[in-house]
Parts: C-alpha cells; sequence; structure tokens
C-alpha cells in the first residue's frame, strides 16, 4: 500500500512539473520590423552591447534613430568609421570611432523615443523614434 502511494504522488508531481506554460513566442514588437506610422517621419536606431555599458549603447541606438530621421528630412548626414588594430604576439585588440556629421542649412529635427525594446537573446536595444 505505501509503494502504490508513494508511486501515484511520483506520478502526479513527475506530470505537474511537466505541465508548464508553452514557451513563449517571439516577443519582437509588431514596430521593430514595421515602424511606419501614416503621415509620421519615423526611424529605429538599433545597437549591440556596447564596452561602456547600457547608457552608451542607448546613446548609440538613439543617435542612429536621429541621423535616420534627419536623413528623411532631407539633412545631409554622413558618418566616417576609424577602426585601430592592434597585434602584440597572439593578442588583438581593436577600437572603433564613430562620428557622425549633419549638414543641416539651419533645420533643426525635433523628435521623441515612442518606444525601446531590448531583445532578451542578444541584449541588443531598438529605439523607435518620430519626429514632432
Amino acid at each position: 500500500m505505501f509503494f502504490k502511494t508513494t508511486l501515484i504522488f511520483l506520478l502526479i508531481g513527475f506530470l505537474g512539473g511537466c505541465a508548464t506554460d508553452q514557451p513563449k513566442v517571439n516577443t519582437r514588437p509588431e514596430w521593430v520590423d514595421n515602424p511606419y506610422i501614416a503621415n509620421k517621419t519615423v526611424a529605429v536606431g538599433t545597437a549591440q552591447t556596447h564596452y561602456y555599458g547600457k547608457v552608451a549603447q542607448r546613446k548609440l541606438a538613439i543617435s542612429r534613430a536621429l541621423d535616420e530621421l534627419a536623413a528623411q528630412q532631407g539633412v545631409k548626414v554622413s558618418s566616417l568609421i576609424k577602426r585601430h588594430d592592434q597585434r602584440d604576439g597572439s593578442r588583438v585588440s581593436a577600437k572603433s570611432d564613430i562620428y557622425s556629421f549633419q549638414t543641416t542649412d539651419n533645420r533643426t529635427v525635433h523628435a521623441h523615443i515612442k518606444a525601446t525594446w531590448t531583445d532578451p537573446r542578444t541584449d541588443e536595444i531598438y529605439i523607435w523614434m518620430v519626429a514632432d
């Protein structure tokens, strides 16, 4: 009798553990792939994990979204990337400096952040911006 009772409780515990919630489907927001809003100028800026942390990653994503908004509004945007590689025996170090130049002809780009999302798998941040 003791054996049957123990077996029943073990079986119930095992089956209960198997009955967990379904794994979540990709929670990627729709605006990441389709950011468009009728009659609005919008852009999505992204940035992967940054050497200097979350704040620098967020600033980079915002900068990229603003560059895209500016380009859509006819502001000239050009970027320059300087990469420095250094080799010391078997170790290699790399450093990149990224510069963005805008020629505005006395125009200012006004925008606000509509939404942000961080991909839980890759830690890449997405910033959705809308021009005012």
